[in-house]
This record gives C-alpha cells, sequence and structure tokens, in this order.
C-alpha cells in the first residue's frame, strides 16, 4: 500500500511538472506571437505610407492596426497573469498497524 501511495504521488509530481512546462511553453510562443505583431505593425506602417489615395479601393489601414494591438494586449493581459503552480498536496505516511501484533 505504501508503494502504491508512494508510485501516486511521484506520478502526480512528475504530471505537475509537466503541465507546468507546458506552461512555459505557452507563454514562450505567445510572447513570440507578440513580437511578430510588432514586426506587422511596422509593416502596415510603412505599407499605408504609400497607399494611393487616389485608388478605386481603399484599404483601411486604420482598422487593420487597432485589430493588432487588440490581439497584442490580449496576449499581453495573458501574459501577465501570475501563474499559480500545480503541486499535488502531500501524503501523509501510513502507519500500517491494522492488527494487534505489529503494534
Amino acid at each position: 500500500m505504501k508503494a502504491f501511495l508512494l508510485t501516486t504521488a511521484t506520478a502526480l509530481a512528475v504530471f505537475a511538472s509537466v503541465a507546468q512546462a507546458d506552461v512555459w511553453q505557452e507563454r514562450e510562443a505567445l510572447a513570440k506571437v507578440a513580437s511578430e505583431i510588432s514586426a506587422l505593425e511596422r509593416l502596415v506602417h510603412d505599407a499605408s505610407k504609400i497607399n494611393q489615395a487616389d485608388g478605386r479601393v481603399k484599404f483601411n489601414y486604420d482598422t487593420l492596426m487597432a485589430d493588432l494591438e487588440l490581439i497584442r494586449s490580449g496576449i499581453a493581459a495573458h501574459l501577465s497573469q501570475p501563474i499559480n503552480p500545480v503541486i499535488p498536496s502531500s501524503v501523509d505516511g501510513i502507519n500500517g498497524g491494522y492488527t494487534k501484533g505489529n503494534r
């Protein structure tokens, strides 16, 4: 029984560390997305400077920039939230004194 509880506690600890690693991988990926959005904003800004004001169809760069900013601020808000580590509760030792002979 002790071995089972020890194995279970170990498995929970491993699972918690894997889940924590996934959280950091997600955060790293989102930080990269935010960085790419910054690069996109520079490209959009450059494109807006060379647009044809008298063109038949006008692209709305302001709306695109607002959408990129909204996405980036959503990512920033998510990344600013604290990470609460998943820590399994401690397991108390087993007494094992189930019969009179074990006391």
